[in-house]
């Protein structure tokens, strides 16, 4: 799991993008948190690009580089 740190940095970063208009924020809400919870902890790299492409993440964006990034680091964990 990710640390403390690392999600308040990546939430400060997401509110500053959010600020600057660069992106429509993701609905926050369980639905939507259990299943990034569970696409991290089970799901493929595959399942995480269908997630964040059907919610309108494009992929050309540092956001969904970002995610992907930390996606790899923690199924490196897992393992």
């Amino acid at each position: 799991m990710f640390e403390d740190k690392e999600i308040q940095k990546a939430r400060a970063e997401e509110k500053r993008q959010e600020k600057s208009g660069k992106y429509k924020p993701l609905s926050r809400n369980k639905e939507t948190e259990l299943e990034v919870q569970r696409i991290f902890d089970y799901g493929t790299e595959q399942e995480l690009m269908s997630f964040l492409r059907k919610n309108g993440v494009p992929d050309e964006s540092e956001r969904f580089v970002q995610i992907v990034k930390l996606f790899r680091e923690h199924a490196g964990k897992r393992r």
